[in-house]
């Protein structure tokens, strides 16, 4: 019988004081029953009347979406008889399937129940080591999940802005649908690299990223401490954005905003200068009322802000001057300029421009002394 009973000798072997005890009550049932591939042992529900000792192969215990394996010399359905109130008929918590073809011992529950005091005490004693078990190795998933969780957090603030992460999270963990979206105050930047697309024809693609990479980041650097979000990144040029729930964190964040544009405009201009670069940059900042939310087509993800507002941030950026004619790096719109203290105010030519967009839209611009 033992050759014949591995799985069941390894089971008491791991988890039992005295194996000897319990291998010749549970030899004794004579009960070995063989699964198909993808057939089921047990449903969540059912009453429990037995447990089950893996012999050979692999079973699934679905939890859900979850599924934990278990195979040869582990112990199946014991948790049934520990769940709900005392004396209550013991119900299955999970579906059990065989993931191939799979043997297993079953013990009866009358077999247990049958158990004289000493060797009932024996056999609880063993559940309890089981249970142990089973909770340590709950944990390192869990730990391990957690572990995979914060990568893929990280991961996904590389891809979307910080107000991007929670609703990226919520789909890809959650399967939410996408966030409605929502009306809220922004002052939003773009920039451009001017001159970079020119210069970058010459250059292979390593020496572009670097370029490009070296006149990015101090923007990136500036827009983060003064606590704005990078939207995006459009090859050469940078989208960002500050939401603001009320008006003093419309005040805050349009003097941030506006001295984080100047930082990196000055920034950038002393890299390109300091390497011969024939590079400059263009930052447009305005303020109005955006829709929040994602956007994306199909199942794809794009938390984004869309609106009139953005639109003009992107014409204060691609203003073109005179010949001759300062063309300010920093260009503000009146709304923002308006609402600027004193000391960020006096860094911009003091008397405004007006331009034209292609549809004879006139916007009125503040630029930048440098």
């Amino acid at each position: 019988m033992a050759a014949h009973t591995s799985g069941i000798r390894t089971f008491l072997q791991r988890h039992c004081s005295d194996p000897a005890a319990l291998i010749s009550v549970f030899e004794g049932e004579h009960r070995l029953y063989t699964l198909s591939a993808n057939e089921r042992l047990c449903s969540a529900g059912e009453e429990a009347e037995s447990v089950w000792i893996v012999e050979e192969g692999q079973l699934k215990v679905l939890a859900g979406e979850s599924i934990v394996w278990r195979g040869a010399g582990e112990i199946i359905g014991e948790m049934a008889f520990l769940r709900g109130q005392a004396k209550a008929t013991p119900l299955r918590g999970n579906d059990v399937v065989a993931a191939c073809r799979t043997k297993v011992w079953k013990i009866d529950r009358a077999t247990l129940d049958g158990l004289d005091p000493t060797t009932r005490a024996l056999w609880y004693e063993t559940v309890a080591r089981v249970l142990v078990t089973k909770l340590d190795e709950a944990s390192l998933l869990r730990a391990s999940q957690a572990r995979d969780l914060a990568d893929g957090d990280r991961i996904i603030e590389r891809l979307v802005c910080p107000e991007g992460v929670q609703a990226t999270s919520a789909f890809l963990l959650n399967g939410a649908d996408r966030i409605p979206p929502v009306k809220k105050t922004a002052v939003i930047w773009f920039s451009d690299l001017s001159g970079f697309s020119a210069h970058s024809e010459g250059l292979d693609a390593s020496e572009v990223g670097d370029v490009l990479r070296r006149l990015t980041d101090p923007q990136v650097e500036e827009i983060q401490r003064a606590k704005g979000q990078v939207d995006k990144h459009m090859g050469d040029a940078v989208m960002a954005f500050w939401l603001c729930p009320d008006d003093l964190r419309v005040e805050r964040s349009l003097a941030g905003a506006t001295r984080a544009a100047l930082e990196a405009a000055r920034r950038v201009t002393d890299i390109a200068e300091a390497s011969a670069l024939p590079i400059g940059i263009r930052i447009g900042l305005h303020v109005g009322e955006v829709s929040v939310g994602d956007f994306g087509g199909g199942d794809r993800i794009a938390f984004t802000i869309v609106g009139q507002p953005v639109n003009a941030a992107a014409r204060y950026e691609q203003y073109r001057h005179d010949p001759g004619q300062p063309g300010g790096r920093v260009r503000v719109s009146d709304k923002v300029f308006a609402r600027l203290p004193d000391d960020v105010r006096s860094a911009f030519q003091p008397t405004a421009v007006e331009f034209p967009d292609k549809h004879d839209r006139r916007f009125v611009a503040y630029l930048s002394s440098i």
